[in-house]
């Protein structure tokens, strides 16, 4: 009897499965590819963001943001003097939740200097992301991106 006891106890035991049944989750990022710029936005006397239109120069390329899997990125800014001209910035991001961080060095008179800009992601997607920054005027700007 003892040992019909133990059996009862014990035969639960090898029908439960030795191992990780939970999938690992993975989550994928977003943020990276390439993100041409669409609308610019600042937010009204009554809190609402109002969207302009991005104009690009049509005789050149698009300007966007491209953010790659190893924490780098660059910024592509054409202007058209005559030529096209891409007066790019690259450098590594850093994110944190909302907390976009693009950090980059430039020349200042000839001595090199880091610059960070801090940029806070209002919402993303994987097709849409929004940001916010303060620019040198100390105004509030929003960029409506989509990834190509």
């Amino acid at each position: 009897m003892k040992k019909f006891v133990f059996l009862l106890m014990v035969l639960p035991l090898l029908f439960t499965a030795c191992g990780e049944d939970e999938e690992t989750f993975v989550q994928q990022n977003y943020l990276v590819g390439k993100w041409e710029i669409t609308q610019t936005g600042t937010m009204n006397a009554q809190g609402a963001i109002n969207y302009t239109n991005y104009v690009n120069d049509a005789n050149c390329d698009k300007d966007n943001y491209i953010f790659n899997a190893d924490l780098t990125y660059q910024q592509n800014d054409f202007v058209n003097s005559g030529t096209c001209t891409n007066q790019s910035i690259s450098g590594t991001y850093n994110r944190l939740s909302t907390s976009l961080t693009l950090r980059y060095t430039t020349n200042v008179s000839g001595t090199p200097q880091v610059v960070n800009q801090s940029l806070t992601i209002v919402s993303l997607t994987f097709t849409e992301i929004v940001v916010a920054y303060t620019n040198s005027a100390n105004q509030l700007v929003y960029l409506k991106m989509s990834k190509v």
